[in-house]
């Protein structure tokens, strides 16, 4: 975990799938909207610097478990902000610490997984035989267009990654309702103002639900890489 000193309360930043939140969150916790505001993130157990233990399950309940036990020593109020992968954990997360009676001041999701459809890149590699997607790991990583993107990539474990992604499709397939479900009284939504249509239509579900969504215009699924300042005002306006 890596942190950064301020004020109010502690936002807690989880990442996505193949992510690494040493990378991904601090454009945006260092963004003109939310400097100043006590903050923490993590590179996942598999992604980024962290641990690469073959024999961990990397099933999102047991890394939001070991999130909860960590978080248990933080004396105040928690923001959680998850983006994708780590959106879905964040309400895994949310319940966990719920649980405990740790105070939660707000959960802000950007672009979970909360429909079976919110399943993309995800989908791909669970269907994937485990054995084959291990072999096709270094053209895995050259598929995508985004070179912020591939850096993350050649950070994170190949098996933590399929592993991840199997659990990711089981959470996400029934998410939206346990998000809505959540007794909070600041919740909310970001999406990618240029995101796909199966995206728009879960904002468009949140929104029904009662929960606000705000748009990043300029943004597609990687805000952090797209704008971190846009990402970091539509955080705010959470709060």
């Amino acid at each position: 975990m890596s942190r950064s000193p301020g004020a109010g309360p502690l936002f807690v930043y989880v990442h996505g799938l193949g992510c690494a939140g040493s990378r991904d969150w601090p454009p945006v916790a260092h963004s003109t909207a939310l400097q100043g505001h006590a903050s923490l993130w993590v590179d996942l157990v598999g992604f980024g610097q962290s641990e690469r233990p073959a024999d961990f399950s990397y099933e999102l309940r047991e890394q939001a478990e070991l999130l909860a036990a960590q978080l248990r020593a933080e004396p105040g109020p928690l923001v959680l902000v998850g983006h994708s992968m780590g959106g879905t954990l964040a309400v895994l997360l949310a319940e966990c610490l719920q649980r405990d009676g740790h105070p939660l001041h707000a959960l802000v999701l950007a672009e979970p997984n909360l429909r079976p459809e919110d399943a993309t890149g995800s989908a791909r590699a669970a269907a994937t035989p485990v054995e084959e997607f291990l072999r096709g790991w270094d053209g895995w990583i050259r598929q995508s267009s985004s070179a912020w993107y591939q850096e993350n990539l050649r950070q994170a474990d190949p098996l933590a990654f399929h592993r991840s992604a199997v659990s990711l499709v089981h959470h996400g397939a029934n998410m939206l309702a346990r998000f809505v479900a959540l007794p909070l009284e600041r919740k909310g939504y970001i999406l990618g103002g240029r995101s796909d249509a199966d995206t728009h239509e879960t904002a468009r579900q949140v929104a029904a639900s009662g929960i606000p969504v705000v748009t990043v215009p300029g943004s597609g699924h990687g805000f952090s890489e797209d704008d971190p300042e846009g990402f970091g005002r539509a955080i705010l306006q959470f709060l």
